[in-house]
């Protein structure tokens, strides 16, 4: 993908989001910003431990939720073809492992109340599992099921979320892109049906294994909530360490 494409394609996105509400018809609509930061630690070629911290903030309103999430995961399998790459979230070019199991905990509240109008405490885990095409394609399927307690009173429910996600390497040198799309339907408990449906597209840029940035934009229709339909950019800064253990040959970005 030449430059002048890809900042064609960033300018159409960024274009797409900021008129986005106006074909909604009518919907009830909303505009986020989400910034992140995502830190990785590797232990060995199988097991990772990471921490993220995610904002969100409503353009309109200027209401404001946070959120620290810590997980674990643990990756193994071989693909019978066999392919060194960087992945969204990998901080260099290594033989990628098909399969992943992850757990975690997240705990998230408004901020400028106190929590007083939004609190959550939240176990997780995921199954991911990943199919390599040629030309650097990669298919990944993730299933994710959210044990949550939401609320003063902590009242239980669950959700079952299913991505779907398409990603590609293009590397130049020594800068690695890796353009994505996904959607991600959600089963929610409470109200015992499909609910909300998450799109998103963006890239992530890396051109030294300690950093990578992040952007995307997200789309969210939600049938249950007063806000329809949810546009957000998001923005993250991935910062990622080893141990000498997790170095094995791999080809550097």
């Amino acid at each position: 993908m030449s430059h002048k494409r890809f900042t064609r394609l960033i300018g159409l996105c960024f274009a797409i989001w900021f008129c986005a509400p106006g074909l909604a018809h009518g919907q009830m609509t909303t505009k986020e910003f989400w910034p992140e930061v995502d830190i990785w630690y590797r232990l060995s070629p199988s097991w990772r431990l990471s921490m993220y911290v995610p904002l969100s903030k409503n353009i309109e309103t200027k209401y404001r939720e946070g959120s620290i999430v810590l997980q674990a995961d643990y990756a193994w399998g071989k693909s019978r073809v066999l392919q060194n790459r960087r992945l969204l979230d990998e901080n260099r070019s290594q033989q990628m492992k098909v399969c992943l199991t992850r757990g975690g905990y997240l705990a998230a509240k408004s901020i400028d109340d106190n929590g007083e109008a939004y609190q959550e405490n939240m176990i997780f885990f995921e199954e991911h599992f990943r199919t390599p095409f040629k030309a650097h394609l990669l298919v990944s399927h993730r299933i994710r099921s959210d044990l949550r307690w939401v609320g003063e009173e902590n009242e239980f429910s669950y959700r079952i979320r299913y991505r779907l996600l398409v990603e590609r390497e293009w590397q130049c040198k020594r800068v690695s892109l890796v353009p994505f799309v996904n959607i991600e339907p959600y089963y929610d408990s409470r109200y015992e049906t499909i609910n909300r449906v998450r799109y998103i597209g963006g890239t992530s840029i890396a051109w030294t294994p300690r950093i990578a940035v992040e952007g995307n934009l997200t789309y969210q229709h939600d049938t249950r909530s007063s806000v329809t339909d949810l546009f957000a950019l998001n923005i993250i800064l991935h910062v990622f360490f080893e141990t000498k253990k997790a170095r094995k040959p791999n080809i550097a970005i």
